[in-house]
C-alpha cells in the first residue's frame, strides 16, 4: 500500500523543512499510517507539498536515522513498524502528564505582549536616546571579554557607576562588592525572599501591593502577611505587630505602589527601631523614587541604617524602558555572595553588552540628563491627567499625585470589574483594575493608569476614551437592580 500526501498541509511556523519534519513525525506517531506502508516517491512529496526535491530528500533521511521509516533500495521509503507505546491520541496524551507542583501557586499568564494605552510601568518609550544609546552598544559590541563568562556580581564598571549614583541621588551605603546585577527588579526580588526566609516561614508585604512580589514570595513558598500601606505615608507604622515570626518586610517606603504614600522621615526611622528589635529583614523596593515632584527624595532607608539589616532592590525599566531587563540588588557583604550564587543557579549571567553599555550611559552623564528630562516631561503629563480627570470625573478620587508615572482613580462605589475590563480592551487599553493590588480583602474600585507613555495629545485623547467607559460603567453600578 502506497499512501497518499496530497491533503497534507504545512503549518507555515518555523523553516520548510522543520515544518515538513513536524508534519511526517506527527502522521507517523499518531498512528495514521500504519507500519509497512509505502511513502510517495520524494518527486510526488515535493510536488503535493510545493517543496524542493532537497528538503524533502534531507528530512526522509533524517527520520531514516530516527528509525521512523526504513529506506528500500529502488522503491523508496516504508513506515517502520514501531511498538504499539508509541502511539497516542492528543487528548490520551494530555490525560496522561503527570500533575505540575506549580499549579499550587494559581500564577496568572502574561497577557498579550503589544503595550496598550495608558498601561502602568511604562517610560516615554519614544523620548529614550536610542541614536546614543546606539553608539554605547555599538563602542563596545566587538569586545571578546564581553563574550564570555561574567563577574558573578555583574559588570564591574557597571557597578562601579552604581555607586556613585546611588549614594549621591539615593544617600546608599554601598561600594561594588555590595551591588549584585540582576536581570530586572523582580529577579533582585526573588533573590531577597530566597535570602531572608526559608519555606514556610512568614514575610510581611503591603496591601494595597506589587502582585509579582506576591507571585515571588509564593513561588519561595512562604507565609505572606499584610500590612496596610492605603495612606498618604504608605505603611501603618502603628499596624506594626509587637510581636511578629516575620523573617522580613517587604516595603516601597519612596513611592508606595499603586497609592503612592511617601514615608516621611520620623516614620522610617521608627521603621528601623522595631526592625531591629524584631530581627526583621527590610527589603527596601525603591520602585520610582527617581520621579518625584514636590520635592527631593527622601533618603533611602538603607541609607538610614548604614547599610546594614536592608537590601535595597532597583531597576532601569521606569528610568530608561522595560525591554532593557537591567537591575540591580545592594546587600551586606556578608549576604551578597550568596545572592550571586542564586542568580547563577536560576539565570546564569546576566548579559555584559548591555551592562557595559549601561556603565558608559551612566558614567558619561546621559543618564541624568535624560532622568531630568524625563522628571519635566513626567510632571507635566501627570498634571494635565490630573486636572483632566477632576473636571470629567468630579465623584473620583486620585490617588498617587507626587510622585511616579501612574495614577490610581478609585470609584466611589462598586462597578462591574468584569464588564469594565472587556470594554477597556476592546479599545486596546492596558490599565489594570485596583482590586488586583489588594490582598487583604479589602474592598475598592478604581484603575490604575499610566500616563508616561504618551505625548500631552495622546494622553488627552486616551484619557476622554477612558472617561467615557467610566461614566458609563458609575451609571450602570447606579441604576436599580
Amino acid at each position: 500500500m502506497r499512501l497518499v500526501t496530497d491533503g497534507l498541509q504545512l503549518s507555515g511556523k518555523g523553516s520548510l523543512r522543520r515544518q515538513l519534519y513536524l508534519l511526517l513525525q506527527q502522521q507517523l506517531l499518531a498512528g495514521r499510517w500504519p507500519g509497512g506502508a509505502l511513502l510517495p516517491s520524494g518527486r510526488v512529496l515535493a510536488a503535493d507539498l510545493h517543496l524542493s526535491r532537497n528538503t524533502v530528500n534531507q528530512v526522509l533521511q533524517q527520520l531514516v536515522a530516527e528509525g521512523y521509516v526504513e529506506g528500500l533500495p529502488g522503491r523508496g521509503y516504508r513506515v517502520a513498524v514501531l511498538p504499539e507505546h508509541y502511539f497516542h491520541s492528543e487528548a490520551a496524551s494530555i490525560s496522561a502528564q503527570p500533575e505540575l507542583a506549580t499549579q499550587q501557586y494559581a500564577l496568572p499568564d502574561k497577557t498579550g505582549a503589544v503595550t496598550g494605552l495608558l498601561q502602568p510601568g511604562v517610560s516615554a518609550l519614544q523620548q529614550f536616546p536610542y541614536a546614543i544609546w546606539q553608539r554605547m552598544l555599538q563602542r563596545h559590541c566587538q569586545r571578546t571579554a564581553l563574550s564570555g563568562f561574567a563577574d558573578p556580581l555583574g559588570y564591574l564598571p557597571l557597578r562601579q557607576a552604581l555607586v556613585q549614583y546611588l549614594r549621591q541621588a539615593r544617600q546608599v551605603s554601598c561600594d561594588e562588592q555590595s551591588i549584585l546585577i540582576t536581570a530586572g527588579a523582580q529577579q533582585a526580588l526573588f533573590i531577597a525572599a530566597k535570602l531572608v526566609a526559608r519555606a514556610g516561614q512568614q514575610v510581611l508585604m503591603e496591601t494595597p501591593g506589587y502582585p509579582r512580589l506576591k507571585q515571588a514570595l509564593q513561588l519561595c513558598e512562604l507565609q505572606v502577611q499584610h500590612l496596610d500601606a492605603s495612606s498618604a505615608n504608605g505603611p501603618d507604622i502603628n499596624a506594626l505587630p509587637d510581636n511578629t515570626q516575620a523573617k522580613a518586610l517587604f516595603l516601597t517606603p519612596g513611592h508606595q505602589y499603586p497609592l503612592g504614600g511617601i514615608m516621611p522621615l520620623p516614620n522610617r526611622l521608627a521603621l528601623l527601631d522595631w526592625a531591629r528589635q524584631h530581627g526583621v529583614w527590610l527589603v527596601e523596593d525603591d520602585y520610582d523614587s527617581e520621579y518625584q515632584y514636590r520635592h527631593r527624595p527622601i533618603a533611602s532607608l538603607q541609607g538610614l541604617a548604614g547599610g546594614e539589616g536592608v537590601l535595597f532592590v532597583g531597576s532601569f525599566s521606569k528610568t530608561l524602558f522595560p525591554g532593557l531587563r537591567l537591575g540591580y540588588l545592594v546587600a551586606p557583604k556578608q549576604v551578597i555572595r550568596q545572592a550571586a550564587a542564586i542568580v547563577q543557579a536560576v539565570h546564569g549571567d546576566v548579559p555584559l553588552l548591555t551592562q557595559a553599555a549601561l556603565a558608559d550611559f551612566i558614567s558619561e552623564g546621559h543618564f541624568g540628563r535624560h532622568l531630568r528630562k524625563m522628571r519635566r516631561h513626567y510632571q507635566q503629563n501627570k498634571q494635565f491627567a490630573i486636572q483632566l480627570l477632576q473636571e470629567e470625573l468630579p465623584q473620583c478620587r486620585l490617588h498617587a499625585l507626587d510622585a511616579g508615572l501612574h495614577l490610581v482613580l478609585e470609584f466611589p462605589h462598586a462597578v462591574d470589574e468584569v464588564a469594565l475590563q472587556q470594554q477597556l480592551a476592546q479599545q486596546q487599553f492596558k490599565v489594570q483594575l485596583l482590586s488586583r493590588y489588594l490582598f487583604a480583602n479589602e474592598i475598592r474600585y478604581g484603575l490604575v493608569l499610566g500616563i508616561a507613555n504618551s505625548s500631552q495629545p495622546e494622553l488627552a485623547a486616551a484619557l476622554q476614551q477612558l472617561i467615557v467607559l467610566c461614566r458609563h460603567a458609575l451609571a450602570q453600578a447606579a441604576l436599580p437592580a
